[in-house]
């Protein structure tokens, strides 16, 4: 079955059915195949309309035959053909997490701040809301609040699908690509698609001179060598002169490699972390005492503090996980920026909604002592706290009550030196802490927190996230918030309370 037409759009919208009939879909050119993908197709017994449509561009294509095939009995009906991509409207949308326009979101892949822009790329299917047709979106920020969504950057072809990784600048001029492009590293998932069947997972790479439009790069950058082996995430060390990679394995198991080019590269460590999987990161902090450290990161929030000669990674002390709930996972860190910038994938979901989870508010990297031990804190970035507008500050003690106004994010700050119970009341959203218990209330759910010196809230439509204690632990929540427009303090705690 098929369909054929001219191409005279800049992008072929394909409609985004929620629960339908899964088809293998073809897409070709003068009858070569340039797509392939499990799409959802309307029946009569299943599948509904979400308001969003999956976005091909088809600018380089006009004027060409476009056909639409498959082996099935049933091809998507509705495809539209636009110069412009859709945009978001309307309050099913969050101010300050990045969603996107519509379709399935996960990882964040290969953040970047690239001429005057932070790039942020996130693992992404545009035809469903469920997981599959791993593409790397794209959207770009000033700011790192808001932010626009582009054209997909990398989409699944006959070697594989597209899985994360990570990008960095050309800066030295590496015969890889040209200087100063952006050049992506990714998993190409092969097996994981019809296409690509029979093939194994490896890591490629494709460059960009404007961070717009991307060519993949013949040939394999690392060959496969364990399993599902994933997750590239590619830096610079100045002083021996060398890039790195960490790179997921399999089961608990990671591997550091490095290169002089890019081009080449050769294993020199294999690390087993316990309770760690997927989406590994290695950074060096300057600490408070002049030494520098790293963290071996981990998709879960667990990491390992140590030192890193280049080659091997050496642990100094136990593990640690910066998250207080299983909400956050695969947090990347941007390249190009002098502060940590780090972003997380938040695993939340919705049933009415054009699309299925959102990315974390970006926040900056410290490692601190704590206790005799070097701990990380993922405050959140200066940007936020600049653009905000304060409407309260002092010790609220019995009650206070703020009319606040309506679609604002809600930005609170408590310090509470004396470790006392306090509680804050964000719309419908409660949060606070009890002294006599140890436990942390956010919303229907409570955590054990033996202290709570101090605490950070960001409301943003029903999505809450919560950090403590120096922000070193964090906890990320849905929550439903009513219609009421105001905040509730309570306790002998300093309070700051603002929107934006």
């Amino acid at each position: 079955m098929k369909k054929e037409f001219v191409v005279t759009g800049n992008y072929l919208k394909v409609p985004m059915i929620r629960g339908g009939e899964k088809c293998e879909i073809r897409f070709l050119v003068d009858g070569e195949k340039v797509w392939q993908f499990r799409i959802p197709v309307k029946t009569d017994q299943k599948g509904e309309f979400t308001g969003g449509y999956a976005e091909l561009p088809t600018g380089s294509l006009r004027g060409r035959k476009m056909t639409v095939e498959t082996d099935g009995e049933r091809l998507p009906d509705g495809i539209l053909q636009s110069d412009e991509l859709s945009v978001k409207r309307g309050e099913v949308y969050p101010q300050l997490h990045f969603a996107p326009v519509s379709g399935w979101l996960n990882d964040p892949n290969g953040l970047c701040y690239y001429k005057g822009e932070y790039h942020l790329f996130f693992q992404h299917n545009m035809f469903d809301v469920e997981w599959d047709n791993m593409s790397w979106g794209h959207a770009v920020s000033k700011d790192l609040l808001h932010w626009t969504q582009l054209n997909e950057a990398l989409l699944p072809d006959g070697e594989g699908t597209m899985y994360s990784g990570s990008a960095i600048v050309n800066f030295r001029g590496e015969d890889l690509c040209p200087k100063d492009a952006m050049v992506l590293f990714y998993t190409c998932a092969g097996g994981q698609s019809e296409w690509s069947a029979g093939r194994k997972f490896v890591q490629k790479a494709a460059f960009s001179e404007d961070g717009r439009v991307f060519h993949k790069l013949p040939g394999v950058i690392v060959p496969h060598i364990e399993e599902e082996n994933r997750d590239p995430k590619v830096g610079w060390l100045e002083e021996k002169g060398i890039y790195y990679m960490a790179l997921f394995l399999k089961n608990h198991e990671f591997a550091i490699l490095t290169s002089l080019n890019l081009r080449e590269w050769k294993e020199t460590q294999r690390l087993e972390i316990p309770e760690s999987w997927e989406c590994p990161d290695l950074l060096c902090f300057s600490c408070g005492d002049g030494k520098e450290r790293w963290i071996f990161w981990t998709a879960d929030g667990y990491y390992l503090v140590g030192s890193f000669d280049g080659e091997h990674f050496e642990t100094e002390q136990g593990i640690r996980c910066l998250y207080g709930n299983q909400v956050p996972y695969a947090a990347q860190t941007f390249w190009g920026t002098k502060r940590r910038i780090q972003i997380p994938w938040l695993r939340i979901r919705w049933e009415d909604k054009p699309y299925q989870s959102v990315m974390g508010i970006p926040r900056e990297l410290e490692l601190k002592e704590q206790d005799g031990e070097q701990i990380l804190a993922a405050h959140l970035p200066g940007e936020l706290w600049q653009q905000q507008n304060t409407l309260y500050r002092g010790v609220p003690g019995k009650w206070a009550e703020l009319e606040i106004p309506k679609e604002k994010s809600i930005i609170v700050s408590v310090k509470n030196p004396g470790n006392q119970s306090f509680s804050v009341q964000l719309c419908c959203v409660y949060v606070g802490w009890e002294k006599e218990t140890g436990q942390l209330t956010i919303a229907d759910e409570s955590f054990t927190l033996p202290c709570a010196a101090d605490l950070n809230v960001v409301l943003d439509r029903d999505l809450v996230e919560v950090s403590c204690n120096g922000d070193t632990v964090c906890y990320y929540k849905k929550a439903e918030t009513g219609t009421e427009s105001k905040i509730v303090l309570e306790g002998d705690v300093t309070v700051e309370a603002g929107v934006l």
